[in-house]
């Protein structure tokens, strides 16, 4: 394991999910709001920030997934995003909840399906933004944290290569970067 750069500490991550309930609960008032969390990498971060909302909530999860499939019509290779279970949203409050986001991809696509169900409103929040990493016009509606995009995040739920994502912290392992690679999964 490599030393680890302690990001932010749990009672900094603790202060800023509160000051996001509190703001969320502003903005939604009066309404209920069904909180559609990304697993695997929101799952912490999730069940802290609906413990701090002070508005009912109806609590869903969802599971994406990037995949390499050949395209039927051209014989070429493209991605595509597979996720499950679709989200009955139509006249609902939905807060999107993700745990990093990095090139905006999967979660631009998971707002336009949502949206075809004809949610009242849809909110994203994120617990790490990546805004230099940005590959489509995407601006998360609240942001615990913003960092540096070649910066690998573990803790607080975040992973790398499966491991350290148990840790209370958000951190960043010495001298790991990101990797350029074309196949690389994007959150």
């Amino acid at each position: 394991m490599k030393d680890l750069e302690v990001l932010y500490k749990p009672d900094v991550i603790a202060r800023r999910v509160s000051e996001l309930g509190r703001e969320i609960s502003r903005d939604f008032r009066g309404q209920t709001v069904d909180v559609v969390t990304v697993l695997d990498n929101a799952f912490v971060f999730a069940a802290d920030l609906v413990r701090t909302l002070e508005v009912p909530v109806r609590i869903h999860f969802m599971r994406t997934e990037m995949q390499d499939v050949v395209d039927p019509n051209t014989g070429k290779d493209r991605k595509e995003i597979f996720f499950t279970p679709e989200v009955e949203a139509e006249g609902c409050n939905i807060l999107l909840v993700e745990g990093v986001v990095h090139s905006g991809v999967t979660l631009d696509f998971l707002l336009r399906r949502i949206s075809l169900h004809r949610p009242r409103v849809v909110k994203t929040v994120v617990c790490v933004d990546k805004p230099e990493e940005r590959k489509v016009l995407l601006e998360p509606d609240y942001v615990a944290f913003s960092l540096a995009s070649n910066q690998v995040v573990v803790g607080y739920g975040l992973a790398w290569n499966g491991l350290q994502g148990n840790l209370p912290y958000l951190a960043s392992p010495a001298g790991a970067r990101k990797p350029a690679k074309k196949g690389k999964k994007k959150r």
